[in-house]
Order: C-alpha cells, then sequence, then structure tokens
C-alpha cells in the first residue's frame, strides 16, 4: 500500500481554509486562462485532477471485498 506523506494543513479553521482555498483557485485560475486555455481545457484539466484525487483515495481505502 502506497504510505499517505500528507503532512497537517497549515490551515487551523475552516474560514483560513475557505479564504485560501479562493485566493490559490483564483491564482491557479489566472494561470491557467494566461497560458492560453480555454474554458474546455480549463474544465477537462479539472476533471484530470478530480480523477488522480479520486484515484488517490481509492487507493488509501484499499480493496474492496
Amino acid at each position: 500500500m502506497k504510505q499517505n506523506n500528507v503532512t497537517r494543513s497549515p490551515y487551523e479553521t475552516g474560514s483560513e481554509w475557505k479564504r485560501a482555498r479562493q485566493i490559490l483557485a483564483r491564482s491557479f485560475y489566472k494561470e491557467l486562462k494566461g497560458n492560453g486555455l480555454n474554458a474546455r481545457q480549463i474544465v477537462e484539466l479539472s476533471n484530470e485532477l478530480l480523477k488522480m484525487v479520486s484515484d488517490d483515495f481509492a487507493e488509501l481505502e484499499g480493496p474492496r471485498a
């Protein structure tokens, strides 16, 4: 089984995380748009990212009976 190398989040409260994720998302979106990606490409990239996260969760849970 793959070892989870995730460390504790630096965001202690939900409100800190909410603000941080809004800033990160906006920054990431601007960077993608600035590099010429169109809306469809950004959605496709988002789907790939979600698939990777989903795969990580499945790996952590292990095989299902």
